[in-house]
């Protein structure tokens, strides 16, 4: 009986809890007080001046009329509309984005490269492939020629007799200057992490196993805009060729030095024979470190001012002159930090971000690995596999689990089986190299499917984890439609419902008066004695040419004339000297000498107060006409759906009287035991007892079976 009243007590203080904190309730919709302070904060502008208790009265009556539409747009099903279902998605794919990183780590790469940036670094390599199948062969190789290195041997020799990169009989392995997101990650961090002259020890990359010797780091030399005039080479082998080219080049020169008027743009736009640029007087893009060849290069940032000039030189396209155009430092980080950000998630190094959040989803998610089921799988992989023998037919089911989620009690979610990644094996099959080690192969693939599963977990719950993604999403699922709907009921309605808006206007022509308006001609004068001439000549009879002529033969700023349509409010001199008068004084034809500010004003046509006709004013009519539809739209929905507020609770919240805040989540119900005995018994009376259950217990997979 004890246990009895307890029970009935918190199933009392849990409904008044509930209902405390439920603010508002629109249909079956409820709304909860930390959801509608949350979105309110986040709309409310910093140049609202009404009090916090007005402002928030303000927004509940806006909110209310959000989700009246937005129930509206659902009872007619338009949230099953696929058009809508891909845009949401669509937009969800992004706002995932920044959930699935690590901050802090991103920052990290991103000041990282950004430092390095402003420093070139001038490298020399050696290359050892390596086979998929044994690296250690590789591997001893590269260490075997740093020693002898190490010992005093020429790096340059060595380079050539034993690295595999083709580039080295030309350049004995110097690979010249570069700087940050130039090369493969590890490459570039092995080259700034080791000292000028100094020699790395070996690194691993997609390439295979390097070392690198550092040559010389200089300051980031920015980047350079140039334009140039290029004279092609017919054939290197052809001294005649050459020499015919040298003379071109060298006329062009000499007309930029010793004819007057010479101009590069368009010596460059007659004679290079590099079209492209030539067109556009020679200029080239903005371009930095290894982005030309180095001669090229090195010309290009030698030129100090703006406009100078090269002499003739020669690349392996043929003879060039380049002028210099601009030149700029690194820019800032803030003005770089958009586009970084974006080669970084490109780039080899975005894998540190992923695989920091890959360990934290692990942990967060009680990530549990059957190594037995995994070594199991492993068996049935072999060659006949990667020439396109079906191994789905040896997988009984869905097979043995091979992962599952300790901290996700939603079976069909919770476990992965073999022949999931049987499956993504068999979906990437045509991927794989045609010689390989199987094992680092599939390792690897595994490694991608776990990560994708992991993240796919994540992503599919990250409305029950955070309270803003949730709200965030909502926010666009209503807004999305609410604007569908909007357009049908409003929008396009007002525009096309041509009876409908004649109806409107007819009912509310008293709003378009079109106000008192003149058509005058304002003749302002250089001073008095002319003002009172063009006052006299007007009542003569003489037209606005003779006066013109006669008036201002001296000068064109003895008198000016103004004629048009004018409102009230559009001309000064027409409010102090029209507008104030009785209106029924006024005659077509009236001359009124404005003398004190040496004007006269001639009245050509009157106009009373006249109804603005639909035509002249449709756009908006039709604005006016929207918003009356959008008000009795309101009242329709408003007696269609029943609407409760918390008035109890919201008079608190206005107060400020209650922490909104403190909202408990029941999510990810999690096992939390120290052993064995303990995991096993709260797995299954929170999962059940059976061998089709299972739950993970240091780093082991286990079932329920009693």
């Amino acid at each position: 009986m004890k246990h009895q009243c307890v029970y009935i007590l918190f199933i009392i203080l849990s409904s008044l809890y509930s209902q405390n904190r439920e603010l508002l309730k629109i249909h079956h919709e409820s709304i909860s007080i930390a959801d509608f302070i949350q979105t309110y904060d986040k709309n409310r502008l910093d140049n609202d001046t009404l009090s916090f208790e007005k402002s928030l009265e303000e927004y509940l009556n806006l909110y209310v009329n959000f989700k009246l539409k937005v129930t509206e747009a659902k009872s007619l099903g338009l949230d099953t509309v696929p058009a809508f279902i891909r845009e949401l998605e669509s937009y969800r794919k992004q706002l995932v984005k920044p959930y699935l990183t690590d901050t802090q780590v991103s920052d990290q790469l991103l000041y990282e490269a950004y430092e390095r940036l402003q420093t070139e670094v001038s490298v020399s390599h050696i290359l050892i492939q390596s086979d998929d199948q044994d690296t250690s062969k590789a591997y001893s190789q590269i260490l075997d020629i740093r020693k002898k290195i190490m010992s005093g041997a020429d790096f340059k020799d060595l380079a050539r007799k034993f690295s595999n990169d083709p580039s080295v009989q030309d350049n004995d392995g110097d690979l010249g200057y570069f700087t940050a997101l130039y090369m493969v990650y590890p490459f570039e961090t092995a080259a700034y992490n080791t000292v000028v002259g100094g020699i790395s020890q070996p690194i691993k990359t997609r390439f295979g196993y390097h070392i690198l010797k550092v040559n010389d780091k200089r300051p980031s030399r920015g980047e350079v805009k140039v334009a140039h005039i290029m004279v092609k080479s017919s054939n290197k082998n052809d001294s005649l060729s050459l020499v015919s080219s040298k003379i071109r080049i060298d006329e062009i020169y000499d007309s930029l030095l010793f004819e007057s008027g010479t101009n590069f743009s368009q010596l460059a736009k007659k004679y290079s024979d590099d079209k492209k640029s030539g067109s556009n007087g020679g200029a080239l893009d903005w371009f930095g470190v290894n982005k030309m060849v180095k001669s090229f290069e090195d010309i290009s940032f030698s030129l100090d001012s703006i406009g100078s000039f090269s002499k003739p030189f020669k690349t392996d396209f043929g003879w060039h002159i380049v002028q210099l155009l601009d030149k700029k430092k690194l820019p800032p980080l803030k003005d770089l930090e958009s586009s970084l950000k974006k080669k970084i998630e490109r780039d080899s190094r975005s894998q540190k971000t992923r695989d920091v959040v890959i360990s934290r989803l692990k942990n967060e998610w009680g990530f549990s690995e059957n190594i037995a089921a995994q070594n199991m799988f492993y068996q049935l992989i072999n060659k006949d596999f990667f020439e396109g023998a079906d191994i789905s037919s040896q997988i009984k089911g869905n097979g043995l689990v091979m992962f599952l989620f300790n901290k996700h009690y939603n079976n069909a979610d919770r476990y992965v089986y073999q022949r999931d990644f049987a499956d993504y094996l068999m979906t990437y099959r045509a991927r794989f190299p045609k010689k390989t080690d199987y094992r680092s192969t599939i390792d690897q693939f595994y490694k991608t499917f776990q990560e994708q599963k992991i993240l796919e977990l994540e992503s599919n719950n990250l409305e029950h984890k955070y309270d803003d993604f949730r709200l965030l999403i909502d926010e666009y699922h209503d807004g999305i439609l609410l604007f569908n709907l909007s357009e049908d009921v409003i929008w396009n309605k007002a525009i096309q419902d041509t009876i409908g808006l004649q109806s409107f206007y007819q009912n509310n022509r008293q709003n378009y008066v079109l106000e008192r308006q003149v058509k005058a001609s304002i003749y302002s004068s250089k001073d008095e004695r002319v003002n009172k001439k063009v006052y006299n000549r007007i009542n003569w009879g003489f037209s606005d040419q003779d006066i013109l002529s006669n008036v201002n033969k001296t000068s064109s700023l003895n008198l000016s004339i103004n004629s048009g349509l004018f409102e009230y409010g559009e001309n000064n001199v027409l409010d102090d000297f029209v507008f104030s008068l009785d209106w029924k004084s006024l005659e077509k034809g009236d001359v009124i000498n404005c003398d004190s500010i040496n004007k006269v004003i001639v009245i050509e046509e009157l106009f009373e107060n006249s109804i603005r006709s639909l035509d002249d004013i449709k756009g908006l009519v039709i604005s006016d006409y929207q918003s009356f539809l959008e008000t009795e739209w309101l009242k329709d929905l408003k007696s269609k759906y029943n609407v409760s507020v918390n008035q109890e609770l919201f008079s608190l919240v206005k107060q400020q009287k209650i922490d909104y805040d403190s909202v408990d989540r029941d999510f990810l119900l999690a096992p939390n035991c120290d052993s064995f005995s303990a995991c096993f018994h709260q797995a299954g009376k929170i999962l059940g007892y059976s061998k089709d259950v299972f739950f993970g217990w240091n780093g082991r997979v286990y079932t329920t079976e009693k």
